[in-house]
């Protein structure tokens, strides 16, 4: 991963994920340079396919659970773009199987 996930102002809850997936897959994605300032979203995206891209939030979701919008390159029928309410290995693993790790 291209940051330090304890460095960046977003919510403990997502540098938590950041820190557990960088464990996992980091060398498969890093946070996206146009990220934004909200502290509660995440943007995150593939090394060499900058629109292979999964935004992370909090916004809406019930406490300790993530919700996932997934970017593709190119349009895929039938994938889920968005999931809520995903408990943390939940989340993990699905972002994991979209960056390809």
């Amino acid at each position: 991963m291209n940051a330090n996930p304890w460095a960046l102002a977003k919510d403990r809850a997502l540098r938590r994920l950041l820190l557990s997936l960088d464990e996992r897959a980091g060398e498969h994605c890093d946070i996206d340079p146009a990220d934004g300032s909200d502290p509660r979203i995440v943007t995150l995206r593939h090394p060499e396919l900058s629109r292979l891209r999964a935004h992370v939030y909090l916004h809406g979701q019930r406490p300790g659970t993530y919700g996932v919008f997934y970017e593709f390159p190119h349009p895929v029928p039938g994938m889920l773009e968005t999931e809520e309410n995903l408990p943390l290995p939940a989340a993990l693993d699905s972002l994991a199987l979209h960056f390809d790790t």
